[in-house]
C-alpha cells in the first residue's frame, strides 16, 4: 500500500507507544490522553492499532485458524480469557468506528488493544520491517474508511470542481483564471507572483487568510503524495503537524515557526486542504482565526469546496496552473 498524508508520523508515533508500553507496562499520561482519542474525524493511534489488530486477526482466520478461540492470541497479560475472546470476537466483526462507541470502547481501551497488539506481534514473529508495513496498511485503512464515510464525494456533491463537471452559469465566482472561487463580501485578493506569472492568490476576508494553487497532477503532485512530503518536512523544521479528516477531506493541521519581525519568530497554526482533480491537484493554505482552534472556518472551507478548476494552460514552470489578478 502507498504511503499517504502523515503515515510515517503516525507510524513511528505507534511504534514508540508499543516500544515503551512493552518495557513497563505503563503509558505517560498525557501521551495516553492524545493517543487514547478515538474522534471520528482523525487518523489517530488508537485508530490505527486497532485497525491492525483486525488485519492480524483476519489474515489468521483466512489462513485456516477459523474459530475464536484459534483466531485470538494465546495469552494476554491482565486480560482474562473469556475477555480476551470476547474482545478478539469485537475485532473481527466491527468496523473501526464500531471500536469507539459505547461498551465496545469500553472493553478495547488502548492498554487492552496494545496488549492484544504485542502479543499479536510476538506469536506471529513480525520483524521490524514487516511491523512498519502493516502498520503503513493499517494507515491506509483508517484514510480509506473516513473517505467512505460521506466526508468527501468530489465531483458529486461537493468541490472542488473542474470546469468540465459545474455550469457555473448562474454561480456568482471570481473568475482567476486557472481557479474560480465564490464571491464573498468584504474578500480581497493578493496575488503572489514569480518572475511576473500569477501562481498563487492569497485571498483574505476579515482575519482569515486562504492562499490558492493549482498544480498539472503527475504521479508525484498528488495530495497523498504532496501531504506526506509537506508533514515530513514540516517536522524535519520541528514544527508539528498531523492529519486530519474536516469538511475537505484528509487535510494537515500544523503549528509553525514564523518570523512575523525582525528578530521574532511566533508560533502561527496553519491549515493545509487538498483536492486530486481530472488532471489537477488544488491545494489551499488557511492561516489566521480560520485556522486557529475554535476559530471561524467557515468562510475558507466554503471557498476551497466552492473552487472551480479550469486547467489548460500551464506556467513556465510546468507544473502550476497559471492566474490572472481578478476584478473584485
Amino acid at each position: 500500500m502507498s504511503n499517504s498524508g502523515g503515515e510515517n508520523g503516525v507510524v513511528q508515533q505507534v511504534r514508540e507507544l508499543l516500544r515503551k508500553f512493552a518495557e513497563d507496562g505503563v503509558v505517560d499520561p498525557s501521551i495516553l490522553a492524545n493517543a487514547e482519542v478515538a474522534s471520528w474525524d482523525r487518523v489517530t493511534p488508537k485508530r490505527v492499532m486497532v485497525a491492525t489488530a483486525q488485519i492480524i486477526l483476519r489474515l489468521r482466520w483466512e489462513n485456516g485458524l477459523s474459530t475464536v478461540e484459534k483466531v485470538a492470541p494465546r495469552d494476554v497479560s491482565f486480560i482474562p480469557r473469556s475477555d480476551l475472546l470476547e474482545m478478539t470476537k469485537m475485532l473481527l466483526g466491527a468496523k473501526s468506528s464500531d471500536v469507539f462507541d459505547g461498551q465496545v470502547a469500553k472493553k478495547l481501551s488502548l492498554p487492552n488493544v496494545m496488549r492484544i497488539l504485542i502479543a499479536l506481534f510476538a506469536e506471529e514473529s513480525i520483524s521490524d520491517e514487516e511491523e512498519e508495513y502493516l502498520l503503513s496498511s493499517a494507515v491506509d485503512v483508517c484514510e480509506e474508511s473516513l473517505r467512505d464515510g460521506d466526508i468527501l464525494r468530489r465531483g458529486f456533491e461537493l468541490g472542488p470542481w473542474d470546469i468540465s463537471e459545474i455550469d457555473i452559469e448562474d454561480l456568482d465566482l471570481v473568475d482567476m483564471g486557472g481557479i474560480m472561487v465564490p464571491s464573498a463580501p468584504g474578500m480581497s485578493c493578493l496575488p503572489v507572483e514569480v518572475d511576473g506569472e500569477m501562481l498563487a492568490a492569497t485571498l483574505v476576508q476579515g482575519d482569515t487568510a486562504l492562499q490558492l494553487q493549482a498544480f498539472n497532477a503527475n504521479s508525484v503532485t498528488v495530495w497523498n503524495a504532496v501531504r506526506a512530503e509537506m508533514i515530513s518536512k514540516m517536522r524535519a523544521q520541528g514544527n508539528s503537524a498531523e492529519t486530519w479528516v474536516d469538511r475537505a477531506g484528509i487535510e494537515i493541521r500544523a503549528t509553525i515557526s514564523v518570523v512575523t519581525e525582525p528578530g521574532v519568530i511566533r508560533a502561527r497554526e496553519i491549515r493545509v486542504l487538498g483536492s486530486d482533480g481530472p488532471g489537477w491537484m488544488l491545494r489551499a493554505v488557511v492561516s489566521g482565526a480560520g485556522a486557529a482552534a475554535g476559530g471561524d472556518d467557515g468562510w475558507a472551507y466554503k471557498t476551497f469546496l466552492g473552487a472551480v478548476v479550469v486547467p489548460g494552460a500551464l506556467s513556465r514552470s510546468g507544473d502550476v496552473i497559471p492566474l490572472c489578478t481578478p476584478a473584485i
